[in-house]
């Protein structure tokens, strides 16, 4: 996918501003070695989470099966949309109490792509289950440079001790 010119990664550092180490991008390889790759790209997933949730009629296709139009929301995904499964409707059970009391939004965060019930503690031994994601990185790793990219806006500074624990 490269248009043949190519960008120095100084030049890149430079604009970008910050002293940071980043791997190799695409546009930085010779034009040459981009045209010479055979293997088809891996296929890729992607999990968002919302923790406060959205108005779902803005998400959710008004229609089920091959058919159904795209919402405003996901109407930027058209292009791709043969490829695209919108799952609604879905509740999960491990996010729930179960008994250890408040902490709704802390908990689901633990076990939305975990499935596990995560163990409250109020230190750093925070317990949960291999969340699917790096589950299917284990599978991936052979045919991507990088198995796994986790991005996030969260600081993460109250782990183990936020939302009750």
């Amino acid at each position: 996918m490269s248009s043949g010119k190519q960008l120095p990664r100084r030049t890149f550092l430079r604009g970008l501003g910050a002293a940071v180490a980043l791997p190799m991008l695409d546009c930085m390889r010779p034009a040459v070695s981009l045209a010479r790759t055979t293997k088809p790209a891996p296929k890729r997933m992607a999990f968002i989470y919302i923790p406060n949730g959205v108005h779902m009629p803005a998400w959710t296709p008004e229609a089920e099966g091959a058919e159904f139009a795209l919402p405003a929301t996901l109407e930027p995904l058209a292009p791709v949309k043969s490829q695209l499964l919108v799952l609604t409707g879905l509740a999960h059970d491990k996010a729930r109490p179960h008994g250890d009391g408040p902490g709704d939004h802390a908990r689901a965060a633990a076990a939305f792509l975990t499935g596990v019930h995560p163990r409250k503690t109020h230190g750093a031994d925070i317990q949960a289950g291999v969340s699917v994601d790096q589950i299917a990185a284990r599978h991936l790793a052979d045919v991507t440079p990088y198995a796994s990219l986790e991005l996030g806006c969260d600081r993460g500074m109250n782990s183990g001790n936020c939302d009750s624990g």
